[in-house]
């Protein structure tokens, strides 16, 4: 589709490169976008322009790190294991070592 060049608009400065043409708007690529495709747009640039300043709201607050510790792995699953031991230890009867499943056996097989 040919358009007419009488009614052509070039964009300057940071646009330059876009352009109306008609009722459409082309891209520096040779891209047109008509008018129903531009609706979004505002809320597109409100989505942007609110993410821009909370991210830089966030580079602006002080952050004060906390100091970090060092932990050996070996030593949590120890203190873990000895938490976990020392409860069933002092359980008596309910020791898990001495709990016997009761189960009645394999089945016979069913007929019906």
């Amino acid at each position: 589709m040919q358009l007419d060049t009488y009614d052509h608009v070039d964009l300057t400065g940071p646009w330059a490169g876009f352009g109306f043409q008609g009722y459409r708007f082309f891209t520096p690529e040779g891209r047109e976008v008509r008018p129903e495709e531009m609706r979004w747009w505002s809320l597109t640039c409100t989505i942007a322009r609110e993410w821009a300043l909370m991210m830089a709201e966030e580079r602006e607050r002080v952050w004060h790190p906390r100091p970090a510790e060092v932990i050996y792995l070996r030593d949590v699953i120890r203190r873990r294991r000895e938490r976990r031991l020392s409860v069933v230890d002092g359980a008596g009867s309910a020791d898990r070592a001495r709990v016997i499943r009761a189960t009645r056996g394999p089945r016979d097989p069913r007929r019906g």
